[in-house]
């Protein structure tokens, strides 16, 4: 049995729920890709390389290494030092570990590391001293 105005009910229900479903869709669409954070770069170290040039001055030369890191596998790793402007760029191996370098700087220059990961997300940077401790410390 129909009843009369029930059809046109229905049919404006459902029109209501298509409109409430395209504005969510809307919504999550303007709001654009999640952001999934990535940790900062650990377990930093730098090895110094003394180097002379032709004139015998000596120059001093870093290696820097990080060990592994699970999010950074295959990731691309910026190693800037903060007073010179000079930085090296390196990837990572499929563990997340890296070595970059060299890197011209002198002990106690302030180091930013990041990375982008396989998926071009970006890790905050982590600022370290410039030093042979076994881990380098966090810049004050």
């Amino acid at each position: 049995m129909n009843i009369p105005g029930s059809n046109r009910r229905r049919t404006a229900y459902r029109v209501g729920r298509l409109i409430a479903a395209a504005a969510v869709a809307l919504a999550l669409w303007a709001c654009g890709p999640v952001y999934i954070p990535v940790p900062p770069p650990g377990e930093v170290s730098f090895t110094a390389q003394p180097l002379t040039d032709p004139t015998g001055a000596i120059h001093t030369l870093w290696i820097a290494r990080g060990g592994p890191n699970g999010n950074a596998a295959n990731a691309t790793f910026s190693v800037i030092d903060r007073e010179s402007g000079e930085g090296v760029i390196t990837t990572a191996a499929t563990d997340g570990s890296f070595v970059a370098g060299p890197l011209q700087g002198t002990a106690g220059d302030r180091i930013t590391i990041s990375y982008r990961d396989a998926q071009g997300r970006e890790s905050p940077a982590a600022c370290r001293l410039l030093s042979e401790l076994p881990l380098a410390e966090a810049c004050p």
